[in-house]
């Protein structure tokens, strides 16, 4: 077994890895599809093993592989750091962060961030991936993921939660809808309402039917969607309403809708940061962290100037 791997045998493999696709790596690598075989195909002689099946199209991790993976991502995750950490200190952080974020957060929070960097840190490379709390939480666990954006569910201790911000559940209503000039409603008054929801595997969902249960009652629910947008939509469309926290409307003002307060004494939800514990010192991802918090931050009041 010739154990010489490059660092370029690591990044297509870990690119098919994550795509199972050999087109999908060549366009995410900006390489043809033949050189991400031939490379793979040279990894794999080298190690003396078959690291894909191949199934088609599209390919699967033999166990092989999947033991490689872990130590390969290892390997790609420290030369990333070490490159960035050097950035760091001249002023200048490159390297590639893998981000994972929550349907909820996605569009209030990524493109805001991803703009300041594209214009102050153009050494910076980010990778974004929406996924469901749960898996923000593992992939972030595992290390797949240097930094998730997601709810605080404080439920794994090899994770550091960082609480950015807290937001109640509105109802979210279209402009003709009747409660669409109420300020605020109390739960039970959707007693007879039929709901836009997001499925019972979802974390907000669970708040939701919390909330409900406070009430003593059941939520009617017209239509289960697993996507924000989807569900935005239908509200727009059907006008029925929906509820969810307030910042899933930062982005889609061009849908018209209106959030209610809910008097309800139902818990807020907690969202932030996901670090692994120990990859909290990783400059690249500190510098999103940072960015992050810059955008969150209410603009500074203007000073009301005295009449003399």
């Amino acid at each position: 077994m010739n154990t010489s791997v490059e660092i370029r045998h690591l990044r297509y493999f870990l690119a098919v890895a994550e795509t199972a696709n050999f087109t999908r790596a060549a366009e995410r690598l900006g390489v043809t599809q033949p050189s991400v075989s031939q490379q793979l195909k040279d990894l794999e002689t080298r190690l003396g093993a078959s690291l894909f099946a191949r199934l088609g199209k599209q390919v699967r991790l033999t166990e092989a592989g999947a033991a490689f993976r872990q130590h390969a991502e290892a390997v790609i995750r420290k030369l990333d750091e070490a490159c960035g950490s050097v950035g760091d200190v001249a002023g200048f952080v490159s390297g590639r962060v893998e981000l994972g974020v929550i349907p909820a957060l996605h569009l209030a929070w990524v493109p805001p961030v991803l703009a300041r960097l594209a214009s102050e840190h153009s050494g910076l490379s980010v990778g974004v991936h929406e996924r469901p709390t749960r898996t923000v939480e593992s992939e972030v666990e595992s290390g797949r993921l240097d930094l998730g954006l997601g709810i605080m569910t404080r439920t794994s201790p090899n994770i550091r939660y960082e609480k950015l911000i807290a937001e109640p559940l509105v109802l979210i209503v279209p402009p003709e809808h009747p409660f669409a000039r109420r300020a605020k409603l109390e739960p039970r008054e959707l007693a007879a309402t039929r709901l836009v929801l997001l499925p019972e595997t979802f974390d907000i969902r669970r708040v939701i039917d919390e909330m409900f249960l406070r009430a003593k009652l059941r939520p009617k629910v017209a239509f289960e969607i697993d996507t924000i947008d989807s569900t935005l939509a239908t509200v727009r469309a059907a006008g029925m309403p929906t509820i969810l926290p307030r910042t899933v409307l930062v982005g889609r003002e061009a849908l018209g809708l209106t959030a209610l307060e809910l008097a309800t004494t139902a818990r807020a939800m907690d969202f932030g940061l996901l670090w692994r514990v120990g990859n909290e010192a990783n400059p690249s991802a500190r510098l999103i962290a940072k960015t992050l918090k810059s955008v969150l931050a209410p603009a500074p009041r203007a000073a009301k100037s005295g009449k003399r």
